[in-house]
């Protein structure tokens, strides 16, 4: 088994994740040269109504899986239970998306799914890849796979010059590169042979069933925001809030892909007991998200107008004031991820759930009043609120559940 240190397990994923999402987000700004705003808006609902979505098919199972470190579900187990979670979550996109859009944008957000589904298949490959620590497999799949969907995608609208066409030709390429290319690397390192459905299974998805709805209620509060705008506003109007969030979402990956090579041995950490260990990572972790945020927000403020202007031209200037919150968004969001995976590995889903909800709540009830009142960056500031509240949550949780781990070690030698 081949293995890697732990600085080029970062390098190969952190290029690999940063290459393929600044793929995803240089098709949209292809399409506002390729197209018009109104395509872009199209484009940038179909992107979050999908990801949304996808929340189902991924189930939560990533970070479950890379650090169920006592190896309790085979890889089989895990690939089935993937095929079966993303048939769900493509039949449950199709319900979800006919609410507010027309029948073209319903196509549209299907073909997206399609991609999504691909992906999500491919990412339980990746965790088993992950597992044998083979992240040079990870990095060099996705940065195919990003190469192929941006050409795909600019050969295809400015041939076809129609983007659910473009969409559902990027869709079948990226399943056809997902079952030949990136299934058969995987086997050659596990004997795969995928178990739709049994009694382990069941168990695996029971499991996971509390991570995948809170992924899911995180999701959509991303989505939710928007689909007001776009009620209350119009398309054109969320497409210029989508052109100018674009580039920040590089931002939001950076922040998640660099931690995720940690996150088994934080897991390791708190399974062996090693409290104190698993302590001193946690306070890096806080550290390092905190001067990674204050870097981004200093960078953004210095060099933002530039880049924009450089990518859109002068006139997006004029809705400069949306990118600043936009950046602050992206910082969170980042930041919870990670918190979650960390919450996952200690195992305290149903609490992470519970919090989830609440949080939920708050996006659904104060959603309306913030587009009213601030327009497009009412979206920015109710993910703003809601964010910060649940990052707070996830930490009290994590610092809870190791204090009282610490508490139970000490009594016990005390006794």
């Amino acid at each position: 088994m081949k293995k890697n240190n732990m600085g080029k397990n970062v390098l190969w994923n952190t290029v690999g994740n940063i290459f393929y999402s600044g793929c995803q987000w240089l098709m949209t700004v292809l399409v506002v040269y390729l197209a018009t705003y109104k395509e872009a808006g199209i484009l940038s609902l179909s992107m979050t109504t999908s990801s949304t979505f996808s929340s189902i098919a991924l189930f939560g199972m990533r970070n479950y899986q890379i650090s169920d470190v006592k190896h309790t579900y085979s890889p089989s187990e895990y690939v089935g239970s993937r095929i079966t979670t993303t048939l769900a979550a493509f039949a449950a996109c199709f319900v979800g998306s006919i609410y507010g859009n027309s029948l073209y944008q319903i196509g549209c957000i299907m073909c997206f799914m399609l991609i999504r589904s691909a992906e999500a298949f491919v990412d339980v490959l990746q965790g088993e890849d992950q597992m044998h620590e083979r992240f040079d497999l990870i990095g060099t799949s996705l940065i195919a796979r990003g190469i192929i969907t941006v050409a795909g995608f600019s050969i295809g609208l400015k041939l076809s010059g129609d983007i659910f066409i473009t969409l559902l030709i990027i869709a079948v390429i990226n399943f056809l590169i997902a079952i030949f290319i990136d299934f058969g690397r995987t086997k050659k390192l596990e004997e795969i042979h995928p178990v739709l459905i049994n009694k382990h299974i069941l168990l695996l998805l029971r499991d996971c069933a509390p991570i995948v709805l809170s992924s899911f209620m995180l999701s959509y509060e991303n989505l939710f925001p928007k689909n007001e705008l776009q009620i209350i506003e119009g398309m054109s109007s969320l497409g210029v809030y989508s052109t100018i969030a674009s580039p920040t979402l590089v931002v939001q990956v950076l922040a998640q892909v660099v931690f995720v090579p940690f996150i088994p041995k934080l897991a390791e950490y708190f399974d062996d007991g090693k409290y104190k260990e698993f302590q001193k990572a946690m306070n890096k972790t806080y550290l390092a998200l905190i001067g990674f945020s204050v870097l981004t927000c200093f960078l953004a403020a210095l060099l933002g107008r530039f880049f924009l202007r450089l990518l859109f031209g002068e006139k997006i200037l004029e809705s400069y004031n949306l990118f600043i919150p936009m950046i602050l968004v992206t910082l969170l969001t980042g930041t919870v991820w990670i918190l979650v995976a960390i919450v996952t590995s200690l195992r305290k889903i149903l609490t992470l759930t519970i919090n989830m909800a609440a949080n939920f709540v708050l996006c659904l009830i104060f959603t309306k009043p913030f587009i009213e009142k601030f327009s497009q960056n009412g979206v920015s500031f109710v993910q703003i609120l809601t964010l910060s509240i649940y990052i707070l949550q996830l930490i009290c949780i994590i610092e809870l559940t190791v204090h009282k781990k610490k508490k139970e070690v000490s009594n016990a030698k005390e006794s």
